[in-house]
């Protein structure tokens, strides 16, 4: 056969196993494993135990050892958090012995505390306490209903004061407002004038 016939089919016959492995089908690709490192890890751990073991003993001993009396501290400690947890879990309510004698604040109190701030010099501060001295003496009249979450403005607009009595605690608040949050001076004198218009017979003379 002629050599340049041969040479052409040997060139078709490359190009031809050239387009078939091209084929993604028949491609080489070399996927990372994801534990690679940790797999040469531990078996490098291996090899230097191994080496270890062989060339000094006593020590591969030891270090078993310590491992060991490690793994029992985590153990112990385990079951010592577990046991506080259960114990913890299971004790009843504290008694009323244990429990904190909260002191009752009622308008008495909160009038001492406006007296104690007032003598400090917090004016803005003996204001606030003394107003709530205020709603709670008109709700004990039942004027007013007092809950902790209202607030000054929602009191002055409450529906079971007459008309004079929502003017005039509309104004009480406003002035208190204007002192604690606007920060308007005050001093003694000012003081003592807001706090004679917080009285109750003024907001519920009928009571």
């Amino acid at each position: 056969m002629p050599q340049g016939i041969t040479m052409a089919r040997a060139d078709s016959l490359r190009a031809t196993l050239d387009s078939v492995f091209a084929n993604p089908a028949y491609r080489w690709e070399t996927r990372e494993d994801p534990f690679g490192a940790l797999r040469r890890l531990w078996g490098a751990t291996g090899d230097a135990l191994d080496r270890l073991r062989a060339q000094n003993p006593d020590a591969v001993r030891l270090l078993m050892w310590l491992l060991v009396a490690i793994l029992v501290l985590i153990v112990a400690h385990a079951a010592w958090v577990a046991w506080r947890t259960i114990r913890g879990g299971s004790r009843g309510a504290p008694t009323a012995v244990d429990s904190p004698i909260v002191a009752t604040r009622d308008a008495a109190w909160y009038a001492q505390e406006a007296a104690r701030l007032a003598a400090a010099g917090h004016f803005a501060a003996a204001m606030q306490a003394d107003f709530l001295r205020l709603v709670l003496e008109l709700d004990a009249r039942r004027v007013i209903h007092f809950h902790p979450s209202r607030t000054p403005s929602e009191y002055a607009r409450d529906p079971a004061l007459s008309d004079g009595g929502r003017t005039a605690l509309r104004a009480l608040v406003r002035e208190m407002y204007a002192h604690a949050f606007a920060r308007v001076p005050l001093d003694r004198a000012m003081y003592d004038a807001w706090r004679a218009l917080a009285v109750a017979e003024r907001y519920a003379p009928a009571h």
